[in-house]
């Protein structure tokens, strides 16, 4: 989960979009790698994954521009793009075509063009986890504690 004052920023700085359903706030979490569905060896390779990000917290992190998926063009879900400080990150996830996001937003019908406003925000935060997400309800299933 993304800590207070990172919601408070993207949620009071949305893009003016029509027909969009804005994510509440207190649901904002950082997304570095997607599971569509975890069979018990994905859990695994998962729980290997989380556990190999762990060495790389606290992980110092920048908010930079509203994007969307599949593109900011026809995009169907509204993101903010994060960088992140430590290059390392990226070669534990494997998904190389995969940009750490926040989603703030699904366009409810049809895609919508988003603009690439710019965002500038450093933040940090302490610990990777795993979670669940079922019906807009996330559950964190492994956590990793930091060296």
């Amino acid at each position: 989960m993304v800590p207070d004052e990172v919601r408070a920023f993207l949620s009071s700085n949305r893009p003016e979009i029509d027909d969009v359903r804005w994510t509440k706030p207190e649901k904002y979490h950082i997304t570095f790698e997607y599971f569509p569905d975890l069979s018990n060896e994905m859990f695994k390779a998962a729980h290997r994954t989380v556990q190999a990000l762990s060495k790389y917290f606290p992980l110092k992190c920048e908010l930079n521009h509203f994007s969307g998926f599949p593109s900011h063009r026809k995009a169907r879900v509204i993101i903010a793009l994060i960088s992140l400080d430590n290059s390392g990150i990226q070669i534990v996830c494997e998904n190389k075509r995969f940009n750490p996001h926040v989603t703030v937003g699904y366009a409810r019908n049809p895609p919508v063009f988003v603009p690439q406003n710019a965002l500038k925000l450093s933040f940090s935060f302490a610990r990777p986890a795993l979670y669940r997400s079922e019906k807009g309800i996330y559950t964190e299933i492994e956590t990793v504690g930091t060296r």
